[in-house]
C-alpha cells in the first residue's frame, strides 16, 4: 500500500509539474523574447540603410519588439558581419548586407568568421537593377557607341563605383569582360562622391542603381539596363543584353543573415516574417520608389542564390584579378 501511494504521489507530483513548466517553456521558446538588432554593413542615408528601416518598422510590428537598426560600416561589409559572426545564436542579431558577403572570401586574404560557418543565411530582402550611364560630354547614346569607343583608344575612359566588388563595379568589370574593351575602374566610398564626379564630367560612366533623378533631369544619358528586361519605370531604355552582349545580366541584392548555429525554426520564422514585411502593400512600393524590387523566400532558395552568385562573380574576380589591399 505504502509503495502504491508512493507512486500515485509521485506521478501525481510529476503531472502538477509538468502543468506548471509549461508556461514557462512556452516563454522560453518564444521569439523573439527581447529587442532585435538589425546590423547594416553600410552607412545611414543610403539604399541599404532605407530598406533596413522600412523593414525594421514592419517587424517590429509584427514581433512586438523593437527591431533597432545600427550601422556598422567598414571593411567591406567585414565589421558588420565579424559582429553578428560573434554573437549569441539565438536570432536576436541579424546582419543587412549585400554581394560583397558572398565575394570577400576571393578579395581578402583573411576574415575573422567563417562565412560558411558563422553565419546563417535567412532570405533575399531586395535586389536593385543597375542602368549603365554617360556624361553626356562624352558623346555616347547606346551601348554598341561605347563599345566603338572605348575600342578606338583603349583605356581612356573610366567608370565610377560604390566600391570594390559592389555590384557597380562588378557590372563595368562583366561589361569589359564580355564586349573585349579596356575601361578604367575608379573606386569610390558610397554613391555620392561617385555621382559627384559623373555629374561634373570627371569620370565618364558609371552603372548605377541610384542616378533615376539625373536621367530624368537630363544630367546622364541612360545607356542600357543591366537586367535581363527592360525596367518599368524606364520602359524606353533597351537591356545592354539586347544591344549586342547576350548574356549580359547583373543585380545587386541585399540579404539578411544571423548568427551561425541559430535553431533552424527559429531562421525560418524570421524568413516568413521578413518575406511577408517586404512583399506587404505598404512597404512594396516604397521599395520600388527607391528602384528595388521585393525579395523574400526560404533560407534554402537563399543559399541557392547565394552559391549561384558566389560561383559566378568568384570566376570573375580571377580572371580580372580583382583584389582589396
Amino acid at each position: 500500500m505504502k509503495r502504491k501511494t508512493f507512486l500515485a504521489s509521485l506521478a501525481a507530483g510529476l503531472l502538477l509539474a509538468s502543468h506548471l513548466a509549461a508556461p514557462a517553456f512556452a516563454q522560453a521558446a518564444k521569439w523573439p523574447n527581447k529587442p532585435v538588432r538589425l546590423i547594416v554593413a553600410y552607412p545611414p542615408g543610403g539604399a541599404t540603410d532605407t530598406q533596413a528601416r522600412l523593414v525594421g518598422q514592419k517587424l517590429s510590428e509584427r514581433w512586438g519588439q523593437p527591431v533597432i537598426v545600427e550601422n556598422r560600416p567598414g571593411g567591406n561589409t567585414v565589421i558588420a558581419t565579424d559582429l553578428v559572426a560573434k554573437a549569441t545564436p539565438d536570432g536576436h542579431t541579424l546582419l543587412l548586407t549585400a554581394m560583397p558577403f558572398a565575394l570577400n572570401p576571393f578579395l581578402l586574404d583573411k576574415l575573422p568568421y567563417d562565412s560558411a560557418k558563422d553565419l546563417a543565411p535567412v532570405t533575399v530582402l531586395a535586389t536593385i537593377t543597375n542602368v549603365l550611364v554617360a556624361h553626356p560630354s562624352l558623346g555616347v547614346k547606346n551601348v554598341p557607341e561605347l563599345i566603338q569607343k572605348a575600342k578606338s583608344a583603349p583605356g581612356s575612359i573610366s567608370f565610377a563605383s560604390t566600391g570594390t566588388a559592389t555590384s557597380t563595379h562588378l557590372s563595368g568589370e562583366l561589361f569589359a569582360s564580355m564586349a573585349d574593351v579596356a575601361i578604367t575602374h575608379v573606386p569610390y566610398k558610397g554613391s555620392a562622391p561617385a555621382h559627384q564626379d559623373l555629374l561634373g564630367g570627371r569620370v565618364p560612366i558609371m552603372f548605377d542603381n541610384g542616378v533615376l533623378q539625373h536621367i530624368k533631369s537630363g544630367k546622364v544619358v541612360p545607356l542600357g539596363v543591366t537586367s535581363a528586361k527592360r525596367l518599368p519605370w524606364l520602359p524606353e531604355v533597351p537591356t545592354v543584353a539586347e544591344q549586342g552582349l547576350a548574356g549580359y545580366e547583373t543585380e545587386a541584392w541585399y540579404g539578411i543573415f544571423t548568427t551561425g548555429g541559430t535553431p533552424g525554426a527559429v531562421v525560418q520564422q524570421i524568413a516568413s516574417d521578413v518575406t511577408w514585411a517586404v512583399r506587404s502593400p505598404d512597404v512594396t512600393p516604397k521599395l520600388e520608389a527607391i528602384g528595388a524590387s521585393a525579395g523574400g523566400g526560404t533560407p534554402e532558395e537563399f543559399r541557392r542564390y547565394l552559391a549561384r552568385e558566389t560561383e559566378r562573380w568568384g570566376a570573375l574576380i580571377k580572371k580580372r584579378g580583382i583584389r582589396i589591399e
